[in-house]
């Protein structure tokens, strides 16, 4: 049986192509300039002196992928190999150009990076919620569009509304996504620094922080069980109020696609 190609037959076809049909061209290293649009924050040092000696060796084999911009060109996909260059001393490396927007650029330098699994959880969630407020993708089309689940998508992309800290603390590989999954179904930001200290203290796995979550100490209204229960069937963050003979049921969402995965588990649509 032929494995399904995880990136959707589109995508895949566009660097296969790219890479079969580009015809390369010698561009000076000096009309390159980064592309602002780059999918990862940053690109990691320790790697790049290995990569530079490499290069003085070899040369670079991996033609940079470029498009056209005012006074030279602009980095689509390729900067790690574009700044080793650099560090060897290269002053012209050899490049494909591309005719591609904005929408084509940010794509293909996702594609790239997914295959090389460069990409941290937040920068694929930032790289996500893009897609979705640039260009008008619903998490249902992203995902078709790189061939995952639309679970997977929204649930990546929610990890943008934990805190700062904890968003760093995934970027840099000290907490997982996973990790990051549970934290954000936490009341407040005084458990999720509880539970962080005890995953950096501990080595806690994601099942044992679900775990020590439900075990729950100090809960203080007689719905902590309900609302427990809830969060795990939701992935989200949950709150139950009763006082003077009503109540108020709180489930938070971040986004539309996110509303939408709520009202199909809650309606049973899904």
């Amino acid at each position: 049986m032929r494995k399904k190609d995880p990136l959707g037959r589109g995508l895949s076809a566009i660097l296969k192509d790219i890479e079969e049909k580009g015809v390369t061209t010698l561009v000076p290293i000096a009309q390159i300039k980064a592309n602002p649009r780059q999918p990862r924050f940053t690109v990691r040092e320790e790697g790049l002196e290995d990569l530079a000696n490499s290069i003085k060796e070899k040369g670079l084999l991996q033609p940079i992928l470029l498009r056209k911009k005012e006074n030279g060109y602009e980095i689509i996909a390729g900067e790690r190999r574009f700044r080793a260059s650099r560090i060897a001393g290269l002053s012209e490396v050899p490049a494909i150009i591309k005719d591609v927007d904005d929408r084509e650029s940010l794509e293909i330098a996702l594609i790239e990076n997914i295959q090389r699994e460069d990409l941290s959880p937040i920068e694929l969630a930032t790289v996500y919620t893009r897609f979705v407020d640039e260009f008008g993708y619903t998490h249902e089309a992203l995902a078709k569009k790189i061939g995952i689940e639309r679970s997977s998508v929204s649930n990546i992309i929610r990890l943008l509304k934990l805190p700062e800290w904890v968003k760093k603390l995934i970027s840099d590989g000290k907490l997982t996504s996973g990790h990051g999954r549970v934290l954000i179904t936490l009341k407040n930001e005084a458990e999720q620094k509880r539970f962080v200290k005890k995953i950096l203290n501990e080595g806690a796995s994601v099942r044992e922080v679900e775990q020590a979550r439900k075990a729950g100490t100090g809960r203080s209204t007689p719905y902590s069980d309900i609302e427990e229960t809830l969060r795990d069937a939701l992935k989200t963050k949950v709150l139950v109020t009763y006082r003077r003979n009503k109540g108020k049921l709180v489930i938070e969402f971040y986004s539309n696609d996110d509303l939408e995965r709520l009202v199909e588990i809650l309606c049973g649509t899904s």
